[in-house]
């Protein structure tokens, strides 16, 4: 038996072997022969665990059990005896124990793929297993005869089963039980492979980068690898009592626990999208709150409740019955301002009245302690509603997709019957608190359409509610935002020089306090601003109380303060001067364009141009800067037929009023072109088809585009 010895060690070099691996591989595998995998496979695990209960016995010296002893087989199996595998299983049982004592291990090896040739490779692993699981049970059942069965003892004796069954040796009982334990770790193995072979190819990356077929190779090569030890250790020479056994184990348990943690992972992504297709079918289909918050917010162990802030204790999620659900959706780090915000609307008497219900939505990246510690914290300061734990992975990727929540805090309302009402009222929570009530999208056109409304005092008291003074006062306002620490350096430089023109004004830099929140409404003023902000490192806003001198770019602004010297003059108030330098070294671009983030769901119907009044073309475009720079704009890649549009600044808009509302987007590397008018000319299912092939980041944008001329870009 040293043959077996050189056999297993040439055996332990070919699991690493790639060389070989891949010639047996490139191999035409046909799979022309159809086998029930799953019927086999449990065959297999039946058949083995009897057989390595028989080997737990006798490592610990104990009778054996009475069902083990029994001469029929307590397992009732119904075999499927239209498929002739009996002379398969026979033959692989040859090549695995017989034939491995007699040829080298390529030649062993080589021979039994060209035996299997004609099965997949998941057929391949589990029908090679089940000729080794024939053969160990089959001499393990052999050491549990009755001794005055002379005929099956004999028998026995002269296969070796008797020895393996009566020895006393410490060493071979420690080898049979390593033994017992890597043929476990096969079947273990085998199984993680099957369950890979039905999912998808394309199901996540990890399960399209692997060979599946490399890893039955290995199952396969372990297999023999087993059959060659038991053929040792059965042996009545001592020559062989599990050499390398152990080697072997390890490098089989390295290559298994891999391959187990990339089976675990596709697994719990294969639940997740279940769980998540559930929820979306439920949403689409929806006629009751309470469905919907309980598919998407109460887990398995939540037994249909989520938690009570203020009462710090469990309700029933029956509570929302026939309410109409705010879900205040954020990250963990949910502003404190924010906070505030929701408080006050939550205490006051129109809420509390109504049928209304306020839900906080965590959602998170990563669930582990240190969120979950932060988690805790937050909901601590809050008064209503919650989850027990943290938006489960299929709640948020909805959440994200249907909702397009995109780490901006955001409210979403929902009617009784689980609808959308709105998709986003935090921003018009944030501009007119309670007056927003009821907070859905129609409400949200009303106040926007107010005669009379002013964006700029709308915008400043809600970032900076103190400034209301200096509004009143008409006071000379600085409004401005950028990431770029030295250039507001050298604004408040050139401000303190003119200081004596300039009179009584008031500085709000508003990087400093809070970033400025994007337009929830399509009013070129605001569009404007937050176009400034995101693509041209900046902007500035010029203002005597509410009334609006200048809405630029923080570079333009910079540029005609450090000219100052050029167009002070005592006998001119210090706007008139200021505009009249400005529109004279400030180059005005001979096309417009609005920047709005997160558009992908609901396109604005129309916006107009500031300059010419003409509807603007629309278009999605999607941007990326590598790093902290302020976002600059990109050149638009146009379809055929149409027209891109290239960086340019915006021009100083007319008061004007738009309706409808601009919410949350997709993301990819094409602009989109949309009709000059308005969403109706687009047919939705050609709209649905363009968001279904991107994905999520980076941000996108929707850019309105017009020519001062009134030309459409």
């Amino acid at each position: 038996m040293a043959g077996n010895n050189s056999f297993l060690t040439s055996l332990l070099g070919l699991v690493d072997d790639d060389k070989f691996m891949k010639d047996v591989m490139s191999k035409p595998c046909s799979g022309t022969e159809q086998v029930n995998v799953r019927f086999y496979l449990n065959l297999v695990e039946k058949i083995l665990n009897q057989a390595m209960a028989i080997v737990d016995d006798v490592a610990k010296n104990t009778p054996p059990k009475g069902d083990q002893c029994q001469s029929k087989s307590s397992t009732s199996l119904s075999l499927e005896t239209s498929i002739p595998l009996s002379s398969t299983i026979n033959e692989l049982c040859y090549q695995i124990t017989c034939k491995a004592r007699t040829s080298n291990v390529y030649q062993t090896v080589s021979s039994l793929f060209n035996m299997l040739s004609s099965f997949s490779w998941d057929a391949k692993a589990v029908l090679t297993l089940l000729a080794l699981s024939v053969y160990y049970a089959e001499h393990w059942r052999l050491t549990q005869i009755e001794e005055s069965d002379d005929l099956l003892s004999l028998t026995a004796m002269l296969r070796g089963s008797h020895a393996i069954g009566k020895s006393s040796d410490t060493q071979r009982i420690k080898a049979f039980v390593a033994l017992n334990n890597l043929i476990k770790l096969t079947l273990e193995f085998t199984k993680c492979a099957v369950e890979f072979v039905s999912y998808p190819r394309d199901f996540g990356e990890i399960s399209a980068s692997i060979d599946i077929s490399a890893r039955f190779y290995y199952i396969i090569v372990i297999i023999l690898g087993c059959s060659v030890q038991f053929s040792g250790l059965i042996s009545m020479s001592n020559e062989f009592l599990g050499q390398n056994l152990w080697t072997f184990s390890d490098q089989v348990t390295k290559k298994y626990e891999s391959f187990k943690k990339e089976v675990e992972y596709l697994r719990e992504k294969h639940a997740e999208q279940i769980s998540y297709e559930k929820i979306k079918k439920l949403s689409k289909h929806c006629t009751d709150i309470v469905e919907l918050m309980a598919a998407l917010f109460c887990t398995k162990h939540d037994f249909l409740t989520v938690y009570h802030c203020s009462k710090r204790t469990t309700v029933t999620v029956e509570k929302f019955r026939n309410k109409i659900v705010m879900l205040l959706i954020s990250d963990l780090d949910l502003s404190d301002e924010d906070l505030k915000t929701i408080t006050r609307i939550y205490s006051e008497s129109n809420i509390q009245r109504s049928n209304y219900k306020i839900m906080w939505v965590p959602i998170v990246e990563e669930h582990n302690e240190v969120t979950q510690k932060k988690f805790l914290e937050k909901r601590s300061k809050m008064r209503w509603y919650t989850s027990n734990s943290m938006v489960s992975k299929p709640a948020a990727k909805f959440i994200r997709k249907k909702w397009q929540f995109r780490q901006q805090t955001k409210v979403v309302v929902l009617n009784r019957q689980g609808k959308v009402e709105n998709m986003d009222a935090m921003a018009m929570i944030r501009l007119w608190g309670q007056e927003a009530f009821p907070f859905t999208e129609s409400k949200g056109k009303e106040l926007w359409n107010k005669q009379g409304i002013n964006w700029f005092k709308l915008v400043v008291n809600m970032v900076f509610p103190d400034v209301e003074k200096s509004i009143e006062g008409e006071e000379l306002i600085f409004l401005y935002g950028s990431d770029e620490d030295p250039r507001q350096s050298k604004i408040e430089k050139y401000l303190s020089e003119i200081n004596g023109y300039i009179g009584s004004y008031k500085v709000i830099n508003i990087s400093t306090k809070r970033a400025i929140p994007y337009p929830a409404r399509e009013l070129p003023e605001l569009l404007q601003l937050y176009t400034s902000y995101k693509q041209f490192g900046g902007f500035a806003v010029i203002a005597r109380g509410s009334r609006v001198v200048v809405n630029t770019r923080l570079m333009d602004f910079e540029t005609v303060l450090s000219q100052h010297q050029m167009w002070v003059k005592a006998a001119q108030p210090f706007e008139a001067a200021f505009k009249r330098h400005y529109d004279e070294v400030i180059k005005k671009p001979r096309r417009h364009h609005f920047y709005i983030p997160s558009v992908a769901g609901n396109m604005p119907e129309n916006i107009k141009c500031a300059k010419c009044s003409r509807y603007m073309k629309t278009a999605v475009s999607f941007e990326c800067c590598h790093g902290d720079e302020p976002m600059m704009p990109s050149r638009l890649t146009s379809l055929p037929g149409t027209q891109g549009f290239q960086d340019s600044a915006v021009a100083a808009p007319q008061p004007a009023t738009y309706p409808s509302a601009v919410a949350a987007p997709p993301a990819a590397t094409v602009a989109l072109p949309e009709p000059a008018t308005n969403q109706s000319a687009v047919p939705a299912s050609e709209w649905a088809t363009s968001q279904s092939a991107i994905a999520a980041p980076p941000e996108p944008k929707l850019e309105f585009g017009s020519y001062a001329d009134g030309s459409i870009v």
